[in-house]
């Protein structure tokens, strides 16, 4: 198989996986921390601190922010699909990227098989359709560990071997923070261990790498704390660690379901795990880098899964390293088609993936047609604003906090933190039912009159009022 063809094969599969009824469905889970921030960078020309509604959002860095602005300005077009078309990239640039600089490790059919692996589990394709960080995250892992692995198998430059890579742990730190570094450094110390070649880390170019990682950070993160009071930041970073190791009110039971399903999110492709025999895999080295990728990841798989606050999701970057096993054991034909002794039939779990595959291409994009289309919650509170609102008229949003339904909102919106900003000639504004007692205490509030519009149905605890005002 060329890389050309196997190219090709696979953006077919992921277009269709992907791109197939990406934009049918609201913006959900956390999505609309990653759209309206970056609306926000767009409307205000502030693209350091990211804003929801009048409020800096604190609790990630702001590189997906950025990703979704890009495509609204490059596009001209601001939905659904266009802001989910970066995960959607990303993911396709990570398959590409094994298919062909993953070739000269793992041949033409184990590439080629590896970079279908990530297209097709469960835990990207989820990912890869949303706008979430774990899809660009997850892939800026990817790039660093596939380069790092090539370059050092073929013995290139120290310098091109610890630079290029550490240059996406520095974007991977925009985007979500620090995790995915330890658990890069546990992969490669694993392989290098095994490979008794641990003083590669010794070598100058490894530390510049680090500092160009670093670098890379800090270029965001100072004139973040500048633009910020200094403390802010950092404690809603503790506040997320905290949750993260130690849990947080009703997440005990999901906690329970952690390694089902983190399992899950390797399907179909972990039914072959079981028959996988790294032993059998000929040379010396590229028996060892797959024993170093399996021991690397099997530790922080565990251990991340066992914290009492962790998220399954958590463990995503681990892709990379579980597509890159799967394509060296198909390449080597690494495996013993028996369980204790019982024979199993190679093409019995080979067709039971094939079907995996197929299943998820086709449910993942019928689900947003029907399931999500039927449960949609945001778009019916901005129709019954856009019904009472006219798109002419400028709605002000007094200190709003998190409501994604203003994303399909159609009048233009400014973001306001007090009722006393409210300007003269104002017609219409949005307030939350909790501040209507303190706004009705000022003098302002009663010389305006308004008129109360609209009461929203709750979403994620969160109402709002809809006022007009008569001039």
């Amino acid at each position: 198989m060329s890389r050309l063809t196997a190219c090709l094969i696979l953006i077919v599969v992921w277009a269709l996986t992907y791109l197939t009824n990406l934009g049918s469905s609201e913006l959900r889970s956390e999505e609309g921390h990653r759209v309206l921030p970056a609306v926000h960078m767009l409307d205000r020309g502030n693209y350091v601190v990211p804003y929801i509604a009048a409020r800096p959002y604190l609790n990630k860095p702001p590189l997906i922010n950025w990703l979704v602005a890009a495509s609204f300005k490059l596009s001209g077009i601001r939905n659904e699909w266009t802001s989910r078309l970066p995960s959607a990239l990303f993911t396709l640039a990570a398959a590409l990227t094994l298919a062909t600089l993953g070739r000269s490790s793992l041949g033409p059919i184990g590439s080629f098989i590896a970079a279908l692996c990530w297209l097709t589990n469960l835990g990207l394709i989820e990912k890869g359709r949303m706008i979430e960080i774990e899809a660009i995250y997850c892939s800026l892992f990817a790039f660093a560990l596939i380069l790092w692995l090539v370059f050092w198998e073929q013995k290139r430059s120290p310098w091109l071997t610890f630079l290029v890579p550490w240059i996406f742990l520095g974007l991977g730190l925009l985007a979500k923070g620090p995790s995915h570094v330890l658990f890069f450094y546990l992969i490669l110390c694993a392989v290098l261990w095994q490979n008794r070649r641990l003083r590669d880390l010794t070598h100058p170019a490894h530390l510049i790498g680090v500092a160009v990682m670093v670098g890379i950070f800090a270029a965001w993160l100072i004139p973040y704390f500048r633009a910020l009071p200094s403390h802010a930041p950092l404690q809603a970073w503790s506040e997320q660690a905290a949750v993260a190791f130690h849990g947080e009110e009703g997440r005990s039971e999901d906690w329970l379901l952690n390694f089902p399903r983190g399992f899950a999110y390797l399907l179909p492709w972990i039914l072959l795990v079981p028959f996988i025999r790294l032993s059998k895999i000929a040379d010396p080295l590229q028996r060892n880098v797959a024993y170093g990728l399996a021991w690397g990841s099997i530790v922080p798989f565990v251990g991340v899964l066992l914290i009492p606050g962790t998220l399954p999701r958590y463990i995503l970057p681990l892709e990379a390293p579980f597509c890159w096993i799967v394509g060296s054991a198909i390449a080597n034909e690494a495996f013993q088609w028996s369980i204790k002794g019982i024979r199993v039939s190679r093409a019995l779990i080979f067709s039971l993936i094939a079907i995996g595959v197929i299943g998820a291409m086709i449910i993942f994009p019928l689900r947003s047609v029907t399931y999500l289309k039927r449960h949609e919650r945001i778009k019916p509170i901005a129709a019954q604003i856009n019904a009472l609102l006219p798109s002419d008229q400028r709605l002000y949003a007094i200190d709003p906090d998190f409501q994604p339904y203003l994303f399909y909102v159609r009048a233009p919106i400014t973001y306001l933190t007090t009722l006393d900003e409210l300007p003269a000639d104002a017609h219409y504004f949005l307030i939350q039912p909790r501040h209507q007692r303190k706004f009705e205490s000022n003098a302002h509030w009663a010389s305006l009159h308004p008129k109360l519009l609209a009461h929203t149905p709750s979403y994620r605890s969160k109402e709002s009022l809809l006022f007009a005002i008569d001039h």
